[in-house]
């Protein structure tokens, strides 16, 4: 499930007049048990550009019974992005399976009521959240609020748009833009943007229809924390507080330095000594001595790189792909792990 398979582009599409792009890929038969996917999902993308690899975490932007699609905003020097948007159908792009822990699993029987919460290209994951909702749980009721700067950017809009008039019952869109034009006769539901304010409107307007109530996050991680403390501060329990984040391709340094350590790592079978520098992360020593591992995004929030530790300690300084239980269990990200003890087990086999 970790190797790279190559996918053929059965279509490219510019997305937001080109500040965005949508990759369709065609899935043979022979791997079309393998690249089943939850809503929330992602993939991981391996380029060779100007001879540097290059890798990176895309979340799949459709429900598991359309083609699998995904949709990458441009960056601002963004070198994958770009090359991303200069892709034609017919090229070849290496991909390892979706994966990821930020899912929506229907319940075709359950009646809940689910807020999605999202901006920007958070919209991605949220958006196949929210079909599988319509689709498959037909006694729930969804409800997003969606940020952008402005009425130009909202990717998806069309898409989102069909969902409302084919769903009005069970389906609100509110869109809060930040910095509408003067010039644009699009009415936004709300001025500003994703923030308690915004939340506390959006529910009292359309309150839960249902005890079960589940919330969505996706954004960047500045919004992520205000979403989430603006709902806490309401009395929502943190168990139905769902969150991806997306960012940067790095993590910032919180500061935190580790320790030396000699780390026993398992690895497909085998057991692996290493040394760890006190300012090497897992990932980093791992790559050092020669040992591939899975890794993608290495800012700590797709996953890839994800191990148990079976001995000792580490310090994560970004752990947005795992949950509390996760870590309470043993779960690390070796892309963000420094060593806080000097003798360390790893488990990648688990």
């Amino acid at each position: 499930m970790r190797d790279f398979h190559p996918l053929r582009l059965s279509e490219v599409r510019p997305e937001i007049e080109g500040a965005a792009t949508s990759l369709i890929f065609d899935v043979p038969q022979d791997l079309q048990a393998t690249f089943q996917w939850q809503a929330g999902q992602h993939l991981t993308l391996r380029f060779m550009i100007d001879g540097v690899e290059e890798r990176r975490s895309y979340t799949i932007s459709n429900p598991p019974w359309a083609p699998l699609r995904i949709t990458v905003k441009q960056v601002y020097k963004g070198k994958v992005s770009h090359h991303v948007a200069g892709l034609a159908p017919g090229d070849t792009v290496e991909v390892i399976p979706p994966f990821g822990s930020f899912c929506l699993t229907p319940q075709p029987m359950g009646r809940r009521t689910h807020y999605f919460f999202g901006s920007g290209s958070g919209i991605t994951p949220l958006f196949a959240m929210i079909n599988a909702v319509l689709q498959e749980e037909p006694y729930s009721v969804a409800h997003l609020i969606y940020g952008n700067a402005d009425e130009p950017s909202i990717l998806l809009r069309e898409e989102l748009e069909a969902l409302q008039d084919r769903h009005g019952d069970r389906f609100t869109l509110r869109h809060v833009i930040s910095s509408p034009s003067m010039w644009s006769w699009f009415s936004p539901w709300r001025k500003g943007r994703v923030d308690k304010d915004a939340i506390a409107a959006a529910i009292e307007e359309t309150p839960p229809e249902a005890q079960d109530v589940q919330y969505w996050i996706c954004g960047p991680g500045a919004m992520n924390r205000d979403v989430k403390t603006a709902l806490m501060s309401m009395d929502v329990p943190d168990t139905r507080i769902h969150m991806e984040s997306f960012g940067g391709t790095e993590a910032e340094n919180d500061g935190v330095t580790g320790v030396k350590a000699t780390a026993t790592v398992r690895l497909d079978g085998a057991d692996h000594q290493i040394a760890m520098a006190a300012d090497q992360t897992l990932l980093q020593a791992l790559q050092a001595n020669g040992l591939s591992v899975p890794y993608s995004c290495q800012s700590g929030v797709c996953g890839a790189c994800r191990c148990q530790v079976t001995e000792g300690t580490v310090h994560m300084r970004n752990r947005m792909a795992l949950e509390d239980a996760d870590i309470a269990n043993g779960a690390a990200l070796s892309c963000q792990s420094l060593a806080t003890s000097e003798t360390l087990g790893v488990n990648f086999d688990r």
